[in-house]
């Protein structure tokens, strides 16, 4: 239990500042923020549902891991840059298969607009 409030944490700081005018994290550190995110869910034991329906006041979970997977294939500065390790981090956690980003995706558009490569 203690795990998913962890997670839920988390989520809410990143959204938070993603989406208010009053963010406290800058564009590196959001990333830090997704890759730590992206390890706790990894790591969770209980179901995955848990994780994939936790709302917040901003959105959700499944919409930030979806949305951050997709930005960060398209912003990533190669295999040796800190939005790779969130890509990959994500990948832990989200298969897209054969899908495409969703570009009416908040965190999607969120990142977009926060990207400082």
């Amino acid at each position: 239990m203690k795990k998913l409030k962890n997670i839920k944490s988390i989520l809410d700081m990143i959204e938070r500042n993603l989406y208010t005018t009053n963010a406290t994290l800058d564009y590196s550190r959001i990333t830090d923020s997704i890759i730590k995110f992206a390890d706790l869910v990894a790591n969770y034991n209980g179901d995955s549902e848990d994780i994939w329906y936790l709302e917040t006041n901003y959105s959700g979970a499944s919409e930030l891991i979806v949305g951050a997977y997709w930005h960060y294939t398209e912003w990533h500065g190669g295999q040796c840059s800190k939005e790779y390790l969130a890509l990959s981090a994500l990948g832990q956690i989200f298969d897209p298969g054969m899908s495409f980003p969703e570009d009416d995706n908040e965190s999607y558009i969120a990142l977009n607009e926060n990207v400082q490569l």
